[in-house]
């Protein structure tokens, strides 16, 4: 393969930038490009050693490190050589331009990882966590996204492969001998298919948790108009984000902010107080807090506290559909009449109340602490892999009662085919190229 070359720091004014060279001849292409006094010849250069000198490319020079790193122990698992140089948009720009004059050729996204892939050093879905790690807003994000990164949910899928590809084997063999073998290989085979569907459903389970902690809790924040809604909103940002005014209808468009809470992102829609009205553009907003109702993981329907729920308060909730509902009593800092409805107590005024709020979102939706030492599935391309390998050893476990070897066997290779694509022992390369693309460029 060519030797490629790229910019692997944000282009930008920083204090540092990097370039990145990666291939056989990334040393030959660096010693002419950068200058150290303390070697003759830059293929004398020790591996993971960093060089003070100069990087010279066109008219410019810049006094910079370099660090050489020796195949096959790099990220690559190529020779890698990088420039750690000053961060200005220009420097880096015309050392990268004096690589490629050099021999190297620019690197497309994501082609550095994609080559530790394609050199073994990395599992395909190892590969997706590094860019959910870069992409990671969140403490749950990042560390759901380590765990993938450093090989966790690739070794259980491997495992997989293994125990599935030993009792095809195993059937397989029983097709030339039916007489002496298919009773026992029936039996080994159903033993390990039965275990792997267990263990394939365990982790399918964890996907609602995974969407929430790749995605956030969708919140819809609704109410009568004028009831507080921005203004708790307001309170759980800890800042003015919303206009507040006692004029009913203020919001008229939703307002969408994030915060994170146990490590979660919590992402809040503030909507239009749904009431009859004759104006149209209010109305549009009101028609859309419904849909947003509707789609939302949770419902923050925030009513007075002390009040009961009037007629219009009712006929939202009926609005709204099967949606979760968490009712946030406000202006609890208001003396009001006892009230002991089931709900969170709130002043948008004061902020009583808000943290026990932002507790009982989570709440809502997951149960107890997340558990980040096991495998949580955040990607919807592995579900569905998962998802097609569990149904295909499914049909394989109602089949083996009286189904011919012939028929099971092709269940169990779709599953093996679905597994690998986790891994990328099957995957095409469509779905190899799809993954990379996402990628920015020097990564």
């Amino acid at each position: 393969m060519q030797t490629i070359a790229a910019i692997s720091t944000p282009v930008g004014t920083g204090a540092i930038g990097i370039v990145r060279i990666s291939g056989d001849d990334a040393l030959k292409i660096a010693a002419k490009v950068f200058f150290t006094l303390k070697l003759e010849d830059l293929k004398d250069a020790v591996p993971n050693m960093m060089y003070y000198g100069t990087a010279t490319s066109g008219g410019i020079s810049d006094k910079c490190l370099g660090v050489y790193f020796k195949a096959p122990k790099t990220y690559t698992g190529e020779d890698i050589f990088e420039f750690h140089c000053h961060g200005g948009i220009r420097i880096v720009q015309e050392i990268l331009k004096g690589c490629i004059d050099a021999g190297a050729v620019a690197a497309d996204k994501g082609e550095f990882t994609k080559r530790a892939f394609l050199n073994g050093k990395l599992a395909l879905s190892d590969a997706e966590g590094v860019i959910s790690m870069i992409n990671a807003e969140s403490e749950a994000q990042l560390k759901a996204s380590y765990r993938s990164m450093t090989g966790s949910l690739s070794q259980s899928v491997y495992a997989f492969e293994e125990k599935l590809l030993d009792a095809i084997a195993t059937m397989e063999a029983a097709l030339d001998y039916p007489e002496e073998m298919e009773e026992e290989s029936r039996r080994v085979a159903g033993e390990t298919v039965d275990k792997l569907c267990t263990e394939l459903e365990k982790l399918l389970s964890t996907a609602k948790t995974g969407s929430y902690v790749k995605q956030g809790i969708d919140v819809a924040i609704v109410g009568v108009a004028n009831v507080g809604k921005s203004s708790t909103l307001n309170a759980l940002l800890g800042r003015d984000r919303a206009i507040v005014t006692e004029i009913a209808g203020t919001t008229r468009d939703s307002l969408e902010e994030r915060i994170e809470v146990d490590g979660l992102l919590i992402n809040l829609i503030d909507t239009a107080g749904i009431r009859d009205t004759d104006d149209k553009v209010e109305k549009i907003g009101v028609d859309r807090s419904r849909t947003i109702a509707r789609n939302s993981d949770v419902v923050l329907f925030i009513a007075e506290a002390g009040k009961e729920l009037s007629d219009e308060e009712r006929e939202i909730l009926s609005s709204i559909g099967d949606a979760r509902v968490l009712f946030v009593f406000n202006k609890d800092d208001v003396p009001h009449a006892k009230d002991d409805r089931k709900g969170v107590f709130i002043s948008a005024k004061t902020g009583e109340g808000i943290d026990s709020l932002k507790r009982a979102i989570v709440d809502s939706v997951i149960e107890g602490n997340i558990d980040f030492s096991g495998n949580i599935v955040t990607d919807s391309r592995h579900y569905d892999a998962l998802k097609r390998a569990f149904d295909s050893l499914t049909q394989v476990k109602e089949g083996f009662g009286d189904a011919p070897a012939e028929c099971l066997l092709v269940d169990m290779r779709d599953a093996y085919s679905a597994l690998g694509e986790i891994t990328g022992n099957t995957a095409d390369e469509s779905i190899i190229d799809a993954i990379f693309s996402k990628f920015c460029l020097g990564k």
